[in-house]
């Protein structure tokens, strides 16, 4: 009886510590599991480029696996049409370039014989810009100087820059260059064997959460990708017409300028739009206000009726937050960040629904239908009857 309060302080200290040591596991794990992604960011944004590309060719390959072919077995079908897709997207991939390549050389190497041109032009319009500098008010001159010496006032080119550095770093490599087809065919071909495997691994009483949790990514990355794809297509050609009209020099560079930013949401048509419009400032002030005209129509068809029309409600996400994920994906992994930042962030939506949202929802819902339900009749009551 003595050692009684002994033992349940014993028991305590022991509930206590191991409380303690599985919040240390817990934090060490995520430490380390978030060390391991850093160090192999490189690795994963190969494999979600390769992911990407299997995205938008698991769909052509799934409709025509659904014609059998006799004397074949279902995978030897599978590996015949994996290989016929990828075989017809390059031939298509280097036809496209074979037309593009006599117009596009063209256009660069005329970009190249002018750039002293531009470089003077740009001269003389930063000395206006000195000359406007020095008949401001000593109050604002200051304030300038202040934000220029601090580097407050270009913080957003530096984290462009920056960005553009990692992304072209990345793209230097050439083993990535074969290594993300080679992946994405496998991804394709094998991709119902991968997610089994996977549903294999996880407790059986969890693989129907697992199984739809699969489902709903895919299908935010199949409707993302795929509308991307298409809009990048509609942009290049629709800037290659509208500055073929205007009487813009350079329309097919930059066509495919507007075509390959258009991927990265909303900002993507800003990242392409001032290189042109200020190419068109030095050519002539009135053809940029026309290119600026002609960008601000087009990003507002695409944003109210081409893009409902693609993407539809698959990804339910505010604008806000979809810039601050993207500037979170660019810092990160660059461009490829940012062209991945809205769809991870719609599966992190679809975790926060599943995971923390609905129970609660749940939880409230049991607690109130409870508290309205009117207690059982007594025994004693039944009895008396």
């Amino acid at each position: 009886m003595i050692d009684t309060p002994k033992r349940k302080y014993d028991s305590l200290a022991e509930e206590w510590f191991a409380q303690v040591w599985k919040f240390v596991w817990r934090i060490a794990l995520i430490v380390f599991t978030g060390y391991v992604i850093w160090r192999i960011r490189t690795i994963l944004t190969d494999v979600l480029v390769a992911a990407i590309f299997a995205f938008a060719l698991i769909g052509p390959v799934d409709w025509l696996c659904r014609y059998r072919i006799r004397g074949l077995s279902g995978r030897a079908q599978r590996l015949l049409v994996t290989l016929v897709v990828f075989v017809v997207l390059g031939i298509i991939v280097v036809k496209c370039l074979a037309l593009m390549i006599v117009p596009f050389q063209s256009q660069v190497h005329e970009l190249g014989q002018n750039l002293p041109h531009y470089k003077t032009h740009l001269l003389s319009m930063v000395s206006s810009a000195k000359n406007w500098f020095s008949h401001l008010p000593p109050d604002v001159q200051a304030f300038l100087q202040r934000q220029g010496a601090t580097g407050e006032g270009i913080s957003p080119g530096s984290w462009v820059r920056g960005m553009m550095e990692s992304t072209f770093a990345g793209l230097a490599k050439i083993v990535d260059i074969i290594l993300i087809p080679v992946l994405a065919f496998y991804f394709v071909l094998d991709g119902h064997s991968l997610r089994n495997e996977f549903l294999a691994l996880v407790p059986p009483r969890r693989r129907r959460e697992a199984l739809r949790l699969l489902r709903a990514s895919s299908t935010i990355m199949r409707t993302f990708v795929i509308a991307q794809f298409w809009l990048c297509v509609i942009a290049g050609v629709v800037v290659y017409i509208g500055l073929n009209i205007a009487g813009m020099n350079y329309s097919l560079i930059l066509g495919l300028l507007a075509g390959v930013t258009r991927a990265i949401p909303i900002i993507g048509p800003i990242i392409a739009g001032i290189p042109i419009v200020l190419l068109a400032a030095i050519q002539s002030p009135m053809l940029a206000v026309k290119i600026l005209i002609f960008f601000s129509v087009m990003h507002l068809v695409e944003s109210k009726l081409i893009m409902p029309k693609f993407i539809g409600h698959k990804i339910h996400l505010h604008a806000a937050l979809v810039i601050i994920v993207l500037l979170i994906g660019g810092e990160f992994f660059g461009l490829i960040g940012m062209f991945m930042a809205a769809p991870i962030a719609a599966f992190g939506r679809v975790l926060l629904l599943q995971y923390v949202i609905r129970p609660r929802r749940i939880a409230r819902a049991v607690k109130s239908a409870a508290a309205n339900t009117s207690p059982p009749p007594s025994p004693l009551i039944i009895k008396s009857q």
